[in-house]
């Protein structure tokens, strides 16, 4: 028995369609959602999200957002995601790297919280597409 997951994004649906789990992590922590689960809302940290969809396990990338837990449906609004057959794992490994070059150099004219949150999109990327 499995739960309608709709993922919105910006540009639009993302995906919709019929789940037997999904496991994000809020802002207070992991969170796995089965059928049934009680209503909710919550906000989403960057991290990898994971649904079990026909049996099979499937990774993506989220970038921040906001769930929503009805009886009819949840509902993932985010920022950004990936899954992992979309990510480039040599982008991602130039991207971190690119961002800790950065961290380290402490340059005053460097946009610090811009280069930690590209550090944390590559790790997240590279971490999905290590599952």
């Amino acid at each position: 028995m499995g739960f309608s997951l709709e993922i919105i994004t910006p540009k639009g649906i993302y995906f919709s369609d019929e789940v037997e789990s999904l496991t994000i992590k809020m802002t207070s922590g992991y969170r796995t959602f089965l059928a049934g689960h009680m209503p909710l809302i919550g906000s989403l940290d960057y991290a990898p999200m994971h649904i079990v969809r026909k049996g099979k396990m499937e990774h993506f990338a989220v970038h921040g957002g906001a769930i929503n837990v009805t009886k009819e449906k949840t509902t993932v609004i985010c920022n950004a995601i990936e899954s992992a057959s979309e990510i480039d794992k040599e982008r991602a490994l130039a991207a971190k790297e690119r961002a800790e070059k950065r961290l380290k150099e402490k340059d005053p004219n460097i946009d610090l919280k811009r280069a930690q949150l590209a550090l944390q999109r590559s790790l997240i990327r590279l971490e999905v597409l290590d599952k």
